[in-house]
């Protein structure tokens, strides 16, 4: 199975770098995000973001779902599971203005990958 794609890995360098200079934000939630993006990649095989579905972003749910944390073998909890799939549609919603992909990415498919109202009620409880 790949293990990168290189016109992704492109993106989210560009990505990375608006995150650092243009948002500001730390490294650690830089990390996150880069994790979060390669859980995203590894449940559509690598394939390129700019051809993006909205069941891929279905399948990702469901793969999340099933996840375990790889430490304790424990099933992922609500709050990690919805971090993650918070960062993937931030990206989304970034990369969907993006020249190249306005006219295939819609920024409303991002919202496929938000959480149901019970699970967002459960996390932020936490």
């Amino acid at each position: 199975m790949r293990k990168f794609n290189a016109e992704n890995e492109r993106v989210k360098r560009g990505y990375i770098d608006f995150l650092r200079h243009a948002d500001g934000k730390s490294e650690a939630t830089i990390d996150k995000c880069a994790a979060a993006l390669n859980r995203f990649e590894e449940s559509t095989g690598f394939k390129p973001f700019k051809n993006f579905y909205i069941e891929q972003a279905k399948r990702f749910k469901l793969k999340l779902e099933r996840s375990r944390n790889p430490n304790s073998g424990e099933p992922l909890s609500v709050a990690t599971r919805g971090a993650t799939r918070r960062l993937v549609k931030v990206f989304f919603k970034w990369l969907a203005f993006r020249p190249g992909c306005r006219s295939k990415i819609h920024p409303a498919d991002a919202e496929y990958f938000n959480l149901t109202a019970k699970d967002k009620a459960v996390a932020h409880a936490l």
